[in-house]
């Protein structure tokens, strides 16, 4: 993979053969490459094959892999530090979100409440991405494939959800069958959230207790929703599973931050 982009590449060539006080022509005996090649590398005119970067890095002391793991593990601390922020954010905003659903068939309401409504959901549905998408990160640094797909799966079941709200409200639904259709969307999330659950439990090894209660509480809101009757009490579960969780995330992104 490479680190770098022309003209970067070149520029950073040239300095590291700068700072060691070494010729282009001492440079390309020791890499076995022609003197032509390698002022077009330091000009920003081509860019090399991998394995030719190697081998002038490599001859420079650079280490090529100890970069790459630098900038892989500061990519991974922003997407953290984005989901359990994106976590708080949509936490709060999630109890508006009840507010508007259960204000949009109040008789009525402002000319401006569609707007509203709509504003909330979308705002709701980003931060909700955003702090999956947390969850796909630790997958890939603890290598939990479950944790990454069922990531994916909570994602794709709130879209469609969120979604789904939003062009309802342009509909002739009534209250009841609104309702109902929240409770049909809740079995379908609940499902999800069962694996979701499990996979934060599979975590407890690497992150704690933190990572077995979050992955507890996400499981039993998950097997509530899907009773469909007891879907309420399953959102009350969702709150301290929802913290627990963006403890998760801040705790992931602390270890990462210190290793």
């Amino acid at each position: 993979m490479k680190i770098l982009k022309q003209p970067e590449l070149g520029l950073s060539i040239l300095s590291l053969r700068q700072k060691k006080n070494i010729t282009q022509e001492e440079l390309v005996e020791i890499c076995n490459i022609n003197v032509r090649t390698l002022q077009r590398i330091e000009a920003g005119e081509v860019t090399p094959r991998d394995y030719t970067i190697r081998i002038i890095l490599d001859a420079l002391d650079y280490n090529i892999e100890a970069v790459e793991s630098s900038i892989f593990k500061n990519i991974s601390l922003k997407r953290l530090q984005a989901g359990w922020i994106a976590g708080i954010v949509y936490f709060a905003l999630s109890i508006i979100e009840m507010v508007v659903d259960f204000e949009r068939f109040e008789e009525d309401l402002s000319a401006y409440f569609p707007l509203l409504y709509t504003g909330v959901k979308i705002i709701v549905l980003i931060s909700y991405i955003i702090f999956m998408f947390g969850f796909f990160e630790v997958g890939k640094n603890y290598k939990s494939f479950l944790l990454k797909i069922s990531a994916f799966l909570m994602m794709g079941s709130f879209i469609i959800i969120e979604l789904y709200d939003i062009i309802s409200l342009f509909s002739d639904l009534t209250s009841d069958e609104f309702i109902s259709i929240k409770g049909m969307e809740g079995v379908v999330f609940g499902g999800v959230a069962l694996i979701f659950g499990i996979a934060l439990f599979r975590l407890g090894k690497e992150l704690g207790t933190i990572a077995k209660l979050a992955g507890i509480f996400e499981i039993i809101a998950g097997a509530l929703f899907l009773t469909l009757v007891l879907g309420l009490l399953g959102l009350v579960i969702l709150i301290p599973a929802t913290i627990l969780e963006i403890i998760l995330l801040y705790k992931a992104y602390d270890i990462l931050q210190k290793s």
